[in-house]
């Protein structure tokens, strides 16, 4: 369900306020009794509910939050979260930035366009929440190769995410990484993560460590179609994303989506989805 009638403006979180800067990561346990407004972060943000219920509504899409939820977001999107009334949620936050991820697992969990949210039956539940817990203590606790235990349960957490997302997706959204090179995922995982700053095709190409025309022919061949029109298909969905979800100026939107000019952009949306930028809002 899409809730496009409650208009915010959201708030940028940045990782110095969440993450020590002598650290990639910080590990908190929330206590949520209150309605978290619309915001962003720099930093991926990994989140698993313990107890109560609620609501986290991700790119202006609701989703039901109960024991068990386990999401993730990363730093191109922008949620707001609340428990219902009498019903508080306890979850455990774990905030962390790229360099927590190694190549391969980066590869693994984004070189395809995903909303990792599931929910977990009781026995998964108490798997994951004790992951969380063996993380938290170690952070505490500080005994000697607390670092390799923490990255041990942080990555089994996600591979346990990414397996449960796939197992029960009905329809596999677009995927990119099954009968695709590792060079391209590496290209394509950047895009995914960098596609609202200014993104060259020779920016992706070094990525994947290709000649930039050897890549562009590479990436159409694998995408079917061009690294110009894939782009700009990740910045429009960003922008109809939040469109619906805030009352930012469209001229805003425009150049946080990625776009250099409003006429680009405008021209570019209506040839996607059929209406303006102002006229998609006001429908």
């Amino acid at each position: 369900m899409r809730r496009t009638w409650m208009k915010k403006q959201p708030v940028r979180l940045t990782n110095e306020q969440f993450i020590h800067p002598a650290s990639s990561f910080q590990i908190y346990f929330q206590y949520i009794n209150k309605h978290h407004e619309l915001h962003w972060h720099e930093f991926y943000e990994l989140c698993f509910v313990v107890r109560g219920r609620g609501k986290n509504i991700v790119n202006g899409t609701e989703h039901e939050l109960r024991k068990g939820s386990l999401f993730l977001l990363t730093p191109a999107d922008f949620h707001e979260i609340y428990s219902y009334p009498n019903e508080p949620m306890e979850l455990y936050n774990l905030v962390f930035d790229e360099e927590l991820l190694d190549q391969e697992l980066r590869e693994f969990m984004f070189g395809q366009v995903a909303a990792y949210m599931v929910d977990l039956n009781e026995t998964h539940h108490e798997i994951i929440e004790s992951e969380f817990q063996l993380i938290r203590d170690e952070v505490q606790l500080k005994k000697p190769g607390h670092a390799i235990l923490i990255k041990g349960a942080f990555e089994r957490i996600l591979l346990n995410l990414f397996r449960t997302y796939h197992e029960r997706k009905d329809q596999p959204e677009l995927q990119v990484t099954q009968s695709q090179s590792s060079t391209l995922q590496r290209a394509l995982v950047y895009m995914h993560h960098h596609f609202r700053e200014e993104l060259r095709l020779e920016d992706a190409a070094k990525q994947a460590g290709l000649a930039p025309n050897y890549f562009s022919l590479v990436f159409h061949k694998m995408t079917g179609i061009s690294f110009q029109n894939y782009l700009q298909g990740l910045r429009l969905q960003f922008a109809k994303s939040l469109l619906q979800a805030s009352d930012i100026p469209i001229t805003e939107i425009c150049f946080a989506s990625g776009f250099n000019t409003l006429t680009h952009f405008e021209r570019a949306f209506k040839q996607k989805y059929g209406s303006s930028p102002r006229t998609f809002r006001t429908n």
